[in-house]
């Protein structure tokens, strides 16, 4: 079995703000996680081959000394920029997705929700509906007809996965109390496990969690300040349609997810982090 692995950070179990995880015990907790989910994939398929992508802020936060890989073959893509960016080496070569430390859009109920940026980003649609990081990545591995097959994070997350993601396995790490506040569960990493093993046993037993390709993807993108549309809007594809909003439209997804990910380079560069 292939799996892709995309790991962010505020969506792990115990961490409730990104203060927090400037902290040891945060990278701890990390790498504890990560390697829970290691070895319940080895448990599941010995053989199974893993492309991890660190995925939060710069991808300098997974220390490949710290995890666990026992038999498994593990790949670990670190750093930034690169194409992609959370999803960097996705393609129809995988058997799975699983998403890891995810946290809800901006202006979602989970702990320090955003969408992508939270100095640059208001709000994304895609085709008219508000979107979260798990979406929009999401949508991408579908264009290679990968399913996600687990979501881990944030509990407010699952309703977003729910409507964009049915075919994932959902659990739950913490349950939000403010945007700088969570409660981490007590039993998180053991249901963890016995999620994974319900997540790669589907999959294993029918290989054919039937996933639609997105066809013609309109992205509009609010940011919180005007100067990011000023520059961003003179991309010869794109709509300025207010002076904080941006609209384009590609029919190819992994052409607009490309675009995307360039518009979000651009502001950033704009914008103080």
């Amino acid at each position: 079995m292939r799996l892709f692995v995309s790991v962010d950070y505020e969506g792990i179990w115990g961490v409730p703000s990104w203060d927090f995880m400037k902290t040891e015990e945060a990278s701890k907790l990390l790498h504890r996680e990560l390697n829970v989910l290691l070895k319940s994939i080895e448990e599941m398929d010995p053989n199974a081959y893993i492309l991890m992508v660190d995925s939060h802020s710069r991808g300098e936060n997974i220390y490949r000394s710290m995890l666990q890989c026992g038999s498994l073959k593990l790949d670990l893509i670190s750093g930034y920029p690169r194409p992609n960016y959370m999803m960097t080496g996705i393609d129809e070569t995988f058997d799975g997705v699983l998403f890891v430390g995810y946290h809800t859009m901006v202006g979602g109920w989970g702990a320090m929700d955003h969408s992508y940026s939270s100095s640059i980003i208001y709000r994304v649609q895609i085709n008219g509906k508000e979107v979260g990081e798990s979406t929009i990545n999401g949508l991408l591995a579908h264009y290679y007809g990968v399913p996600v097959i687990l979501v881990s994070g944030s509990e407010e997350l699952k309703e977003e996965i729910h409507n964009n993601l049915p075919e994932a396995v959902f659990h739950a790490a913490n349950k939000t109390w403010s945007r700088f506040s969570a409660q981490s569960y007590h039993d998180a990493l053991i249901k963890l496990t016995d999620k994974v093993h319900k997540a790669l046993g589907r999959q294993l037993q029918t290989n054919d969690l039937a996933v639609e390709k997105p066809k013609e993807a309109t992205f509009t993108i609010d940011f919180l300040n005007r100067l990011a549309a000023d520059v961003t809007a003179e991309l010869p594809f794109v709509k300025r349609i207010d002076p904080r909003t941006i609209e384009f439209t590609i029919d190819d997804y992994a052409q607009a997810f490309h675009a995307f990910q360039a518009i979000v380079f651009m502001a950033s560069s704009v914008t103080r982090f």
